[in-house]
């Protein structure tokens, strides 16, 4: 997962290329990675910047933040089909 910057930018870029129509709530992210939610900022913020991913405005009375993968549908497929075999990758662990 490396191949992406990080780890945590690889698992929004996953999470983003398989969500449906509603997009990614990041709390929700890490709730499931078990990771706090903090680690998805910085990562949301630079797919944001280069167009790959858009801010969803707020729905009244809720204080969940939505995220959406582009437009770019063609885009997306592949980054899905790489990034889920990225996933299933075994990680070499460096120690020192």
């Amino acid at each position: 997962m490396r191949v992406f910057g990080n780890r945590y930018r690889a698992e929004l870029m996953l999470a983003l290329a398989s969500a449906d129509a509603r997009g990614v709530c990041l709390g929700d992210l890490a709730v499931a990675r078990e990771v706090p939610a903090s680690v998805y900022q910085a990562p949301v913020r630079a797919l944001v910047e280069a167009g790959l991913a858009r801010k969803l405005p707020r729905v009244a009375g809720e204080r969940r933040r939505w995220y959406r993968r582009s437009d770019d549908d063609a885009l997306w497929q592949c980054l899905e089909g790489l990034l889920s075999c990225l996933a299933q990758a075994p990680v070499s662990m460096r120690v020192g």
